[in-house]
C-alpha cells in the first residue's frame, strides 16, 4: 500500500473507531444505569469502550500492513475499509454484548437487595404438628404394638 493510501486508511479507520467508541460510551453509560437514573456505571461503562478500542485499534493496524495483494489502488483502499468495518461491527455487537450481560447482572442484584429490604426479619416458631384425636401442644406417643410399654425391645 503507497503511503498515500496507508495514510489516508488509518485516519479514516481512527475516526470510525473514535466515533463509534464514542457512541458506545454515551449509549452504554445510559443503558446501564437503568430507568432509576444511577451514575455508578459509568466506569464500567469505561472500561468496556476502552478494551473496544484497543481491539480495534489493533485490527486497524493489523489490517494496514497485512496483505501484499492489496496495494496499489483505490479498489485496495475500499476493500480494506470494507473489511475493517465489517470487523468494527462484530467488536461493535460484542461490546454491546458485554453491557448487556452487565446490565442484567446490575438488575438482578437490585433485585435481590430490594427483596431483603422488603422482606422483614421474623424468627421462627416450630409448634408441634397436630395429632387426631389428642389436644395441647404435646401429643402423647403411642405404645408399641406389643402393649408392653413404650419402646421396648
Amino acid at each position: 500500500m503507497p503511503d498515500d493510501d496507508l495514510t489516508g486508511f488509518l485516519i479514516i479507520g481512527l475516526v470510525f473507531v473514535v466515533a463509534d467508541g464514542q457512541i458506545l460510551y454515551r449509549g452504554g453509560r445510559r443503558y446501564l444505569s437503568g430507568p432509576d437514573g444511577g451514575e455508578q456505571t459509568g466506569s464500567m461503562a469505561w472500561m468496556v469502550v476502552t478494551v473496544f478500542h484497543l481491539v480495534a485499534f489493533g485490527v486497524l493496524a493489523l489490517l494496514s500492513v497485512v496483505g501484499p495483494g492489496w496495494s496499489g489502488s483505490t479498489a485496495a483502499l475500499v476493500g480494506r475499509l470494507g473489511v475493517f468495518l465489517l470487523l468494527l461491527a462484530v467488536a461493535h455487537v460484542l461490546t454491546l454484548a458485554v453491557l448487556a450481560r452487565r446490565r442484567q447482572d446490575h438488575i438482578v442484584e437490585t433485585h435481590y437487595q430490594e427483596r431483603d429490604v422488603e422482606r422483614p426479619a421474623t424468627e421462627v416458631v416450630v409448634e408441634p404438628a397436630p395429632v387426631p384425636g389428642q389436644g395441647g401442644p404435646a401429643p402423647q406417643v403411642s405404645p408399641d404394638l406389643g402393649q408392653h410399654g413404650p419402646y421396648r425391645a
